[in-house]
């Protein structure tokens, strides 16, 4: 009885392991562009805001303040800094979405680290759907997006195209990264979500009332 109980485990571990790995995307079917629905809701990036940010990583934890800002040369700046002033990081995407490093301090100057927030903040901002992009469709809702790197980058429209649900990076096999929000425009959100499922790491950020200028 032992060994038939011992072996309905392993199936079960064995059949858990091959659908956490089944293709989060594989089901999404290929559709003509909506441009209206383009037009009328593809993600623009976030206007200059400050946000009470906390990043949660590999169960460390750090917070403070974010400042997302509009430069007048159409660049970009996102700069973290924890409530004494002292700043964690301080990133800019030029006009053309290039990435620079301006500062950041040493615990977080790591390749790994840096790459996964460029990435994250360039889909907050929605750079990567400056390209030209495809559509599909799934229970309702229409998928837009175009790929970068081998990886996927997505908008995830909601019925009737009213709103973006989600923007997402996903590989052929698995959801990556999903951004959602909460407030009626997501350029002017009042909080955000960003969540890796490869890796336990969450962002939150909570939009506070502090002028950007």
């Amino acid at each position: 009885m032992a060994y038939f109980r011992m072996k309905y485990f392993l199936f079960s571990v064995y059949f858990i392991f091959l659908s956490a790995c089944a293709s989060y995307y594989k089901n999404l079917q290929p559709v003509a562009i909506d441009t209206t629905c383009i037009d009328a809701i593809k993600p623009q990036g976030i206007a200059s805001a400050w946000f009470s940010t906390s990043v949660d990583v590999m169960n460390k934890h750090i917070s403070g303040l974010l400042l997302i800002k509009e430069m007048p040369d159409q660049s970009q700046r996102i700069v973290f800094t924890n409530e004494v002033g002292v700043t964690f990081f301080d990133f800019e995407f030029d006009p053309d979405g290039r990435f620079e490093v301006k500062k950041i301090i040493s615990q977080l100057n790591r390749k790994p680290i840096i790459e996964t927030l460029r990435k994250d903040f360039s889909l907050l901002m929605g750079l990567p759907f400056k390209d030209t992009l495809q559509a599909w469709q799934h229970n309702g809702k229409l998928y837009f997006g175009t790929e970068v790197q081998s990886e996927k980058y997505y908008f995830v429209a909601s019925d009737g195209c009213i709103t973006v649900e989600s923007v997402e990076i996903g590989s052929k096999r698995k959801k990556k990264v999903s951004i959602t929000y909460e407030g009626e425009d997501i350029r002017n959100p009042e909080s955000v979500l960003i969540t890796h499922f490869t890796f336990n790491m969450t962002l939150k950020l909570k939009r506070i009332d502090k002028n950007a200028d």
